[in-house]
């Protein structure tokens, strides 16, 4: 015998997440319209999720103790709705809607999330254009990143519009462009590795932060030969420190300020090692296609 009811439970949770505002009803669930507010209930009356459509942006608050709610997660978050947190209503978790351009994953993060995947596009764009693989929100509006200077657990990012200042425990709407093959990290880079120096940042009293210049000196002055072959092992150790020194930044509060400059430090003998190969005619571009896709 045929379902007295038009819809199961997902698909009407389905048409919820679209803002839908028509009377609907499934075995366990209805959908009730009153203004701009649109509720989800529960066969006892008990509303476990509620749209607020005039809002700007668009914001659902959804009960956390329903068993329906890894499926409103889902489904929020695949029509482009983001996590805030704890909503005001106690017991219930706030998401708002942000159009999403086509093409971008949208994400709400601590500041040094966007950073680390922002700072290894940098490296190979071409300074003269901007960089479209990341975007960030600001003012209502998505802008591409331009540089983001860490300095003391601070992360000043900026755009063309102005720049965001925040904390570490602040959080960032941004945007990553989506790739089709996650193996491919070398594909969306721009055409050449950037060669204008780096931003020195004032490092804190009691750190020894070497200049650009006097880390290129240091390097010659010890001879140190570089054949593609030998960049491919110094680039990938100088990798792993950095990313070990900012995963070190985030676990220890009270030495980030020294921390960042240690990373500031590897992202600089980087670009002098990026800038002595193509000075000797060898594109790090080509290190990269042949060596990291195969690397453990």
């Amino acid at each position: 015998m045929s379902s007295v009811f038009e819809l199961d439970d997902e698909k009407l949770i389905e048409q919820f997440t679209q803002g839908n505002d028509r009377l609907l009803v499934s075995a366990n669930l209805r959908i009730e319209l009153n203004g701009g507010v649109t509720q989800l209930f529960t066969r006892s009356g008990e509303a476990i999720a509620i749209m607020y459509l005039q809002n700007k942006p668009r914001s659902v608050i959804v009960k956390h103790s329903s068993p329906f709610v890894k499926s409103l997660d889902r489904l929020l978050i695949d029509r482009d709705f983001v996590k805030f947190g704890n909503a005001n209503r106690p017991g219930f978790t706030e998401y708002k809607h942000f159009v999403t351009p086509a093409g971008y994953r949208i994400w709400h993060t601590e500041p040094a999330v966007l950073w680390k995947k922002w700072w290894p596009t940098e490296r190979f764009q071409d300074k003269q254009r901007f960089n479209m693989d990341i975007l960030v929100n600001f003012k209502h509006n998505w802008y591409p990143v331009q540089n983001i200077i860490v300095n003391a657990g601070m992360f000043t990012i900026k755009t063309i519009a102005g720049q965001l200042e925040l904390k570490r425990e602040d959080r960032v709407l941004w945007l990553a462009q989506i790739v089709p093959d996650s193996t491919n990290t070398t594909g969306n880079i721009s055409q050449s590795i950037a060669t204008t120096p780096i931003e020195q940042p004032h490092p804190p009293s009691g750190l020894n932060v070497r200049s650009p210049e006097d880390l290129a000196k240091k390097i010659h002055q010890k001879q140190l030969e570089i054949n593609p072959d030998r960049a491919w092992s110094i680039i990938k150790k100088l990798e792993q420190q950095l990313q070990a020194q900012v995963q070190l930044t985030t676990a220890a509060e009270d030495k980030a300020s020294q921390l960042e400059n240690r990373a500031v430090i590897a992202e600089q003998r980087l670009q002098i090692l990026y800038k002595h190969l193509q000075e000797i005619g060898v594109n790090p571009r080509d290190i990269y296609s042949r060596n990291k896709n195969t690397a453990n």
